[in-house]
Protein backbone atom coordinates (compact mmCIF):
# COMPACT_ATOMS: atom_id res chain seq x y z
CA UNK A 1 0.00 0.00 0.00
CA UNK A 2 1.39 3.75 -0.98
CA UNK A 3 0.49 6.00 1.80
CA UNK A 4 0.88 9.49 2.10
CA UNK A 5 0.87 12.60 4.48
CA UNK A 6 -0.70 15.65 3.86
CA UNK A 7 -0.31 18.98 5.80
CA UNK A 8 -2.35 22.38 5.05
CA UNK A 9 -1.60 25.91 6.09
CA UNK A 10 0.79 28.20 8.27
CA UNK A 11 3.86 26.15 9.84
CA UNK A 12 3.02 26.19 13.76
CA UNK A 13 4.79 22.87 14.50
CA UNK A 14 8.38 22.13 16.56
CA UNK A 15 10.79 19.18 16.05
CA UNK A 16 8.98 17.33 18.73
CA UNK A 17 5.89 17.25 17.08
CA UNK A 18 7.59 15.90 14.03
CA UNK A 19 8.90 13.56 15.56
CA UNK A 20 6.14 12.34 16.99
CA UNK A 21 4.51 11.85 13.54
CA UNK A 22 7.36 9.97 12.50
CA UNK A 23 7.01 7.75 15.33
CA UNK A 24 3.51 6.88 15.91
CA UNK A 25 2.22 7.65 12.40
CA UNK A 26 4.81 6.68 10.35
CA UNK A 27 7.52 8.37 8.13
CA UNK A 28 5.33 8.29 4.82
CA UNK A 29 5.75 11.03 1.64
CA UNK A 30 4.20 14.18 2.91
CA UNK A 31 3.38 16.56 1.07
CA UNK A 32 1.85 20.95 2.49
CA UNK A 33 -0.06 23.75 0.61
CA UNK A 34 -0.11 26.89 1.95
CA UNK A 35 0.19 30.58 0.94
CA UNK A 36 3.56 31.79 -0.38
CA UNK A 37 3.94 33.71 2.58
CA UNK A 38 4.45 31.27 4.99
CA UNK A 39 6.54 28.71 2.17
CA UNK A 40 9.70 30.01 3.81
CA UNK A 41 8.73 28.84 7.31
CA UNK A 42 7.67 25.14 6.18
CA UNK A 43 11.12 25.05 4.01
CA UNK A 44 12.72 26.47 7.20
CA UNK A 45 11.26 23.26 9.29
CA UNK A 46 12.46 20.01 10.02
CA UNK A 47 10.11 17.85 8.23
CA UNK A 48 10.88 16.05 5.35
CA UNK A 49 8.82 17.21 2.67
CA UNK A 50 8.28 15.43 -0.16
CA UNK A 51 7.15 18.83 -1.99
CA UNK A 52 5.62 21.80 -0.75
CA UNK A 53 2.65 23.12 -2.95
CA UNK A 54 1.89 27.29 -2.82
CA UNK A 55 -1.58 27.77 -2.64
CA UNK A 56 -3.32 30.04 -4.62
CA UNK A 57 -4.32 33.64 -4.07
CA UNK A 58 -7.73 34.38 -3.75
CA UNK A 59 -10.29 37.14 -3.19
CA UNK A 60 -12.08 35.20 -0.38
CA UNK A 61 -14.94 38.22 -0.19
CA UNK A 62 -15.36 36.77 -4.01
CA UNK A 63 -16.66 33.30 -2.68
CA UNK A 64 -20.41 31.86 -1.83
CA UNK A 65 -18.53 30.84 1.66
CA UNK A 66 -17.62 34.36 2.42
CA UNK A 67 -21.22 35.55 1.47
CA UNK A 68 -23.00 32.91 3.81
CA UNK A 69 -19.58 32.93 6.78
CA UNK A 70 -17.41 36.26 7.13
CA UNK A 71 -17.55 36.43 10.63
CA UNK A 72 -13.94 35.25 12.17
CA UNK A 73 -14.85 31.54 12.74
CA UNK A 74 -15.95 31.46 8.84
CA UNK A 75 -13.27 33.08 7.40
CA UNK A 76 -10.59 30.92 9.65
CA UNK A 77 -12.34 27.78 8.30
CA UNK A 78 -12.15 29.09 4.67
CA UNK A 79 -8.48 29.29 5.17
CA UNK A 80 -7.98 25.95 6.45
CA UNK A 81 -10.41 24.01 4.11
CA UNK A 82 -8.80 26.13 1.03
CA UNK A 83 -5.03 25.39 1.77
CA UNK A 84 -6.33 21.62 2.26
CA UNK A 85 -8.32 21.73 -1.10
CA UNK A 86 -4.89 22.71 -2.98
CA UNK A 87 -2.66 19.86 -1.22
CA UNK A 88 -5.83 17.26 -2.31
CA UNK A 89 -5.89 18.41 -5.64
CA UNK A 90 -2.09 18.72 -5.97
CA UNK A 91 -0.56 15.62 -5.03
CA UNK A 92 0.23 12.77 -7.10
CA UNK A 93 -2.76 9.60 -7.54
CA UNK A 94 -0.78 7.49 -6.93
CA UNK A 95 -1.48 6.49 -3.73
CA UNK A 96 -3.61 4.39 -1.97
CA UNK A 97 -4.74 6.16 1.61
CA UNK A 98 -4.12 9.84 2.44
CA UNK A 99 -3.30 10.58 6.08
CA UNK A 100 -4.79 14.18 7.01
CA UNK A 101 -3.00 15.59 10.03
CA UNK A 102 -1.96 19.23 11.41
CA UNK A 103 1.19 20.35 12.49
CA UNK A 104 0.30 21.19 15.72
CA UNK A 105 -0.54 17.35 16.89
CA UNK A 106 1.32 15.66 19.10
CA UNK A 107 1.35 12.27 18.80
CA UNK A 108 0.89 9.66 21.73
CA UNK A 109 0.47 6.82 20.54
CA UNK A 110 0.74 4.46 17.54
CA UNK A 111 -1.75 4.76 14.71
CA UNK A 112 -3.06 0.66 14.94
CA UNK A 113 -4.71 0.51 11.39
CA UNK A 114 -4.81 -2.39 8.25
CA UNK A 115 -4.61 0.19 5.51
CA UNK A 116 -5.63 -3.32 3.24
CA UNK A 117 -9.00 -3.55 5.34
CA UNK A 118 -10.22 -0.09 4.26
CA UNK A 119 -12.75 1.29 2.14
CA UNK A 120 -12.28 3.73 -1.07
CA UNK A 121 -15.87 5.24 0.20
CA UNK A 122 -15.17 5.86 3.66
CA UNK A 123 -13.37 8.85 5.95
CA UNK A 124 -12.20 6.92 8.57
CA UNK A 125 -11.46 9.69 11.62
CA UNK A 126 -9.88 9.52 15.11
CA UNK A 127 -12.34 8.96 17.99
CA UNK A 128 -10.75 11.32 20.39
CA UNK A 129 -10.21 15.22 19.34
CA UNK A 130 -8.65 17.75 21.16
CA UNK A 131 -11.18 20.09 20.53
CA UNK A 132 -14.31 18.20 21.41
CA UNK A 133 -13.03 14.94 23.56
CA UNK A 134 -14.72 11.54 22.25
CA UNK A 135 -16.53 12.05 18.60
CA UNK A 136 -20.40 10.85 18.59
CA UNK A 137 -20.94 10.78 15.22
CA UNK A 138 -23.32 14.52 15.07
CA UNK A 139 -20.08 16.11 13.91
CA UNK A 140 -16.87 15.01 11.90
CA UNK A 141 -13.52 14.96 13.75
CA UNK A 142 -11.08 17.47 11.32
CA UNK A 143 -8.34 17.32 13.01
CA UNK A 144 -6.80 13.95 11.83
CA UNK A 145 -8.57 11.56 9.28
CA UNK A 146 -8.09 8.94 6.25
CA UNK A 147 -9.32 8.51 2.98
CA UNK A 148 -8.79 7.19 -0.07
CA UNK A 149 -8.02 9.60 -3.37
CA UNK A 150 -12.01 9.29 -4.07
CA UNK A 151 -12.76 10.06 -0.65
CA UNK A 152 -10.31 13.11 -0.33
CA UNK A 153 -11.48 14.70 -3.43
CA UNK A 154 -14.82 15.36 -2.16
CA UNK A 155 -13.44 16.88 1.15
CA UNK A 156 -11.53 18.91 -1.10
CA UNK A 157 -14.96 20.23 -2.95
CA UNK A 158 -16.24 21.11 0.78
CA UNK A 159 -15.38 25.26 0.40
CA UNK A 160 -16.11 25.31 -2.82
CA UNK A 161 -19.36 23.43 -3.09
CA UNK A 162 -20.92 23.44 0.23
CA UNK A 163 -22.29 27.18 -0.37
CA UNK A 164 -23.71 26.21 -4.01
CA UNK A 165 -26.64 26.22 -2.42
CA UNK A 166 -28.68 27.34 0.61
CA UNK A 167 -26.92 25.60 3.65
CA UNK A 168 -28.24 28.37 6.01
CA UNK A 169 -29.69 31.90 6.32
CA UNK A 170 -26.45 34.42 5.47
CA UNK A 171 -24.34 34.82 8.74
CA UNK A 172 -26.20 32.57 10.39
CA UNK A 173 -24.49 29.55 10.41
CA UNK A 174 -26.64 26.69 12.01
CA UNK A 175 -23.56 24.42 12.69
CA UNK A 176 -20.08 24.37 12.94
CA UNK A 177 -17.11 23.38 10.33
CA UNK A 178 -17.15 19.93 11.51
CA UNK A 179 -21.03 19.59 11.82
CA UNK A 180 -20.96 21.23 7.95
CA UNK A 181 -18.34 18.85 6.82
CA UNK A 182 -20.15 15.96 7.99
CA UNK A 183 -23.21 16.43 6.46
CA UNK A 184 -21.80 17.56 2.99
CA UNK A 185 -20.18 13.86 2.74
CA UNK A 186 -23.28 12.62 3.54
CA UNK A 187 -24.80 14.07 0.71
CA UNK A 188 -21.98 12.55 -1.56
CA UNK A 189 -22.60 9.24 0.03
CA UNK A 190 -19.66 8.76 1.74
CA UNK A 191 -19.48 7.03 5.10
CA UNK A 192 -17.48 8.00 8.52
CA UNK A 193 -15.69 5.42 10.75
CA UNK A 194 -13.78 6.16 13.63
CA UNK A 195 -10.30 5.21 14.24
CA UNK A 196 -9.83 3.89 17.80
CA UNK A 197 -7.33 4.72 20.24
CA UNK A 198 -5.00 7.09 18.34
CA UNK A 199 -4.50 9.83 21.15
CA UNK A 200 -2.69 13.73 20.37
CA UNK A 201 -2.92 16.74 22.21
CA UNK A 202 -2.39 20.23 20.59
CA UNK A 203 0.46 22.10 20.75
CA UNK A 204 0.89 25.43 18.92
CA UNK A 205 3.54 27.03 20.67
CA UNK A 206 2.31 26.23 23.52
CA UNK A 207 -1.12 27.04 23.20
CA UNK A 208 -3.34 23.78 23.47
CA UNK A 209 -6.90 24.65 23.32
CA UNK A 210 -9.18 25.23 20.36
CA UNK A 211 -8.34 28.67 18.27
CA UNK A 212 -12.14 30.00 19.13
CA UNK A 213 -11.22 30.19 22.37
CA UNK A 214 -7.58 32.44 22.00
CA UNK A 215 -7.71 33.97 18.30
CA UNK A 216 -8.48 32.95 14.89
CA UNK A 217 -5.47 33.15 12.63
CA UNK A 218 -6.80 35.34 9.59
CA UNK A 219 -5.79 36.57 6.29
CA UNK A 220 -5.84 39.81 4.51
CA UNK A 221 -8.94 40.53 2.92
Amino acid sequence: MKIALLLAGPYRGNQSIIQSHYDFIGMYDTYVSCLEHYKKDWENSNWQLTKIFETPSIDIKSTNWFQYRNDAPGQSGFWQFWNLRNVIKSVPKEYDFYIKSRCDLRIESNLNIDFQSLNDRTLYTSAHSFHKGIWDGDWINDEFYIGSGYVMDIVANFVTEYYESNQHPINQPIASNEMSLLSFLKQKNISVDKIQNLKYSKDNNGINIPSGYVAFQLEKI
